[in-house]
């Protein structure tokens, strides 16, 4: 059975993975699944946090005035001292472990001995995992690309980041949710989603709103968009 493709409207056989014209991957029909309640409560899961290219290309674009554009400085010096960071913690907790282990034996009272092991265990699992966060956020810094905005998850932060001039900008938004109504407005974050920026609401994922890259980075650029250094709150 022949088929329109979507992208440039050419007949294919519905069978085609591709269309032969213009190279559009064909959404597969998925295969039927009896509608017991749990299916249809998955499929409801589903449709709520999943966006489709679709949703992106019908919302509409936010205003960059509604973003907040944070200088956090010069790219080369927050790498070097992230990848510092990350040896001295790493060092540290070779060194909470060997108080650890050295407290177990030469401490003679066997709970004042407990004690300290636990307390140095703590210490050099907390060590550890500061380590870990700085990797990647070192990792993280040195794969930011100039002139495109990364979207870049470590430790508990999801960091939209632009990188100009050998400057980093964090770009974020507080602002609630402008379609949200009743008494549960979600909040706003920023995503990558299919190559394009999108700032999406926490409660409801089909509250999507579209940032042009190029415009955004060029109004950036040209010192169209103010800035604000790290630590001062956008008023």
């Amino acid at each position: 059975m022949d088929i329109k493709c979507k992208n440039c409207g050419q007949m294919i056989d519905e069978k085609d993975k591709y269309c032969k014209y213009c190279g559009y991957l064909i959404p597969q029909k998925e295969e039927e699944i009896p509608l017991s309640k749990k299916n249809i409560e998955n499929k409801v899961q589903e449709t709520k946090a999943t966006i489709y290219e679709q949703d992106i290309v019908d919302s509409k674009n936010y205003p960059f005035e509604n973003l907040a554009v944070i200088m956090l400085g010069d790219k080369n010096s927050l790498y070097t001292k992230s990848v510092m960071l990350t040896i001295l913690s790493f060092c540290l907790g070779l060194v909470f472990l060997v108080i650890a282990v050295v407290s177990k034996f030469l401490i003679p009272k066997p709970m004042v001995a407990f004690i300290c092991l636990f307390i140095f265990m703590l210490a050099m699992i907390c060590a550890f995992g500061f380590t870990l966060e700085r990797y990647y956020n070192s990792k993280g810094i040195k794969n930011i690309k100039d002139n495109e905005i990364t979207i870049r998850k470590y430790g508990f932060k999801k960091p939209a980041e632009v990188l100009i001039d050998g400057h980093i900008f964090e770009i974020v938004t507080d602002n609630p949710c402008p379609v949200c109504e009743g008494d549960i407005i979600g909040d706003l974050h920023i995503e990558k989603i299919e190559n394009k920026i999108v700032v999406v609401c926490n409660i409801n994922r089909k509250h999507i709103f579209r940032i042009d890259e190029t415009e955004f980075v060029t109004a950036l650029r040209n010192g169209e968009i103010t800035t604000y250094d790290k630590g001062k709150i956008k008023n």
